[in-house]
């Protein structure tokens, strides 16, 4: 397992950062709705001639990105929801994660040799840093070229993580690329894994299981049966090995143990390259590749959606309606040892990108896989 420093993780290389487009881009914000609480809550539309994203200041929820297909047309490849009451009611759906993405056991975690004791679930897991978490925030905004930038103050205690946390997300696109940039720092020493949730779709049909996906990993993290990682690295075999692509259906619907315990895709793959991941559809030509500075990335394909949820234009979320995409560090890291560090210092503040790209596959029957 190759072992990087928090600070040291951007530094690989990546897609050069906001290289000639920026001035063709335009960023507007409107009202989108009121929380419960009463809150205002608006949207920011950056767009430009190839993509506009729309993000939300609450949660840095990503509403909508909208793409061309490969006769131009335009349309949203992300799965949303259909009002601002149904994405409060849904922690983790389309927006950022933190403190810390995954699942952490044992109630909690001990660090420079003191305990502490985290917001937990009773079978002892603290999911996506427990209630209230970033998802669940309302962020600072403030508009940039070709971008957004939001910001939170985490303080020391909450949900028992330790450190006064101030974290920065910002959102920029270029030609077809949105970068999201993370940045941390802290006063005391803690713990620090950030993603976000979008679910994608590139085609606009019910699932992804027709959609084709490439994950650059040759091994993965073994899970116990409540899906918290064992500390075993294990090498990817049968329908978990993604690196020459399969489509998603051919994986979430195996009858594989590892896809059964999930009920679909639902696991983290120990990333060999900066570019992680290829999503293709092969009938509207439209191509997500995700490249990142984080060592992992977790595959989850919205194994518990029923249909009771509807997006903006009606339509049920359905088993399947979409695949997340989460660059990060491991779940359960503060607990292994052997897993890349997510310790966050003073005065060391964690920098990490991941890049969503869009492109067009023009050959008329795309992308073909097993």
């Amino acid at each position: 397992m190759r072992v990087l420093s928090r600070s040291a993780l951007v530094m690989l290389a990546l897609p050069a950062l906001m290289s000639t487009e920026a001035a063709a881009c335009s960023v507007q914000s409107r009202p989108f709705g009121t929380l419960a609480s009463g809150t205002p809550v608006r949207a920011y539309l950056i767009a430009n001639d190839r993509i506009d994203v729309t993000i939300l200041d609450y949660g840095g929820i990503i509403h909508e990105i909208r793409t061309p297909d490969r006769i131009g047309n335009r349309a949203n490849v992300v799965r949303n929801l259909e009002a601002l009451s149904d994405y409060e009611r849904n922690a983790s759906f389309s927006r950022i994660i933190g403190r810390y993405a995954g699942r952490i056991d044992q109630s909690g975690f001990t660090l420079d040799g003191r305990r502490y004791e985290l917001a937990a679930r009773p079978d002892g897991i603290t999911s996506h840093g427990g209630p209230g978490g970033f998802g669940s925030r309302m962020w600072t905004a403030r508009t940039a070229v070709c971008g957004l930038d939001l910001s939170l103050e985490s303080p020391d205690g909450e949900n028992g993580f330790p450190g006064n946390l101030r974290v920065d997300a910002t959102f920029r696109l270029d030609g077809a690329d949105l970068h999201i940039d993370y940045r941390a720092a802290t006063d005391k020493a803690t713990v620090v894994n950030l993603t976000h949730h979008a679910f994608f779709n590139l085609s606009g049909a019910p699932d992804v299981y027709g959609q084709q996906l490439q994950i650059h990993a040759g091994r993965w993290l073994p899970t116990d049966a409540r899906r918290v990682p064992t500390g075993d690295i294990a090498p990817v075999r049968g329908v978990l090995d993604l690196r020459d692509g399969r489509k998603v259906g051919a994986v979430a619907n195996a009858d594989d143990p590892a896809i059964k315990a999930s009920n679909g895709l639902d696991h983290t793959f120990v990333l060999d390259d900066r570019q992680a991941a290829t999503l293709s559809d092969a009938a509207s030509g439209r191509v997500l590749t995700v490249f990142t500075s984080e060592p992992g990335i977790v595959v989850f394909s919205a194994n518990g959606w029923n249909g009771t949820l509807r997006d903006t234009d009606g339509r049920p979320l359905l088993k399947g309606g979409g695949l997340a995409l989460e660059t990060q560090h491991f779940p359960n890291s503060p607990n292994i040892p052997a897993f890349p560090t997510t310790v966050l210092r003073p005065g060391a503040p964690l920098h990490t990108t991941t890049i969503f790209r869009f492109g067009i596959d023009t050959r008329p029957d795309g992308p073909q896989g097993p």
